[in-house]
């Protein structure tokens, strides 16, 4: 199976970028990335990287490359290390989200159509993302309202009836894998282990139940762990 991610740079999509290579079902790995894959990553025969400058604009050579993926993994967010900007938050959890999933709709999700498969897009968003744009909230309103704006395009563009099926994951804190942690005091924070959370994300692009879900962190939580149970 083939599938996209993006984000594979940072903290969460490096997680998801480590499990996915080591996934059975899935032998194909297209990582649109801003920047160069670490080793051994990016030379892993599994691994297709197609570095982009500009996030809006998927050429037909572009999406040449991406032909035959199955899913995608949007994991890119705003930096983290500083406190970006309305303007850098709009544009990338919002424009160049929105655009990488208009592109699967036209031009990878027909195809699978013919073949009975529908083409799964899997966000990375965030938990209290509020979709009501008029309602007010005590705190956090930008952010949570902007969430809440990613989603509604993308459930738009899968209301279109163009072969998308929609994933939507909002986890709360997200805790280092290794961290020591008590399972209790994760919970009570509304928190998720790293690991636990990737290996939901890559669930849902290769076995992802039927219809748009949406995802809460103790949902994410109890399926990152049962999974990571399985593997083991």
């Amino acid at each position: 199976m083939k599938v996209i991610l993006s984000g594979a740079t940072g903290f969460i999509g490096g997680e998801v970028l480590s499990q996915a290579l080591a996934h059975p079902a899935i032998t194909s790995l297209v990582c649109l990335t801003r920047r160069a894959l670490p080793e051994p990553a990016s030379s892993n025969p599994k691994i297709k990287v197609i570095t982009l400058t500009d996030f809006l604009t998927y050429t037909p050579e572009t999406l040449s490359q991406l032909d035959g993926a199955e899913s995608f993994i949007w994991a890119m967010g705003a930096p983290a290390h500083k406190a970006p900007s309305i303007e850098i938050s709009r544009k990338v959890d919002i424009d160049y989200m929105l655009a990488a999933a208009e592109a699967c709709t036209n031009s990878l999700a027909p195809p699978l159509k013919a073949q009975g498969k529908t083409f799964r897009f899997v966000l990375l968003g965030a938990m209290l993302a509020c979709r009501d744009q008029k309602k007010a909230l005590w705190f956090m309103q930008t952010t949570r309202k902007l969430k809440g704006e990613a989603e509604n395009g993308l459930l738009a563009l899968e209301e279109k009836g163009s072969n998308l099926e929609v994933t939507i994951t909002r986890p709360g804190g997200v805790v280092a894998k290794d961290s020591l942690m008590p399972r209790l005091m994760v919970t009570a924070t509304s928190s998720i282990k790293l690991d636990e959370l990737a290996a939901v994300l890559i669930n849902e692009a290769v076995a992802g139940a039927k219809g748009t879900r949406t995802m809460e962190c103790d949902e994410l939580r109890n399926k990152g762990r049962a999974l990571l149970e399985e593997s083991r």
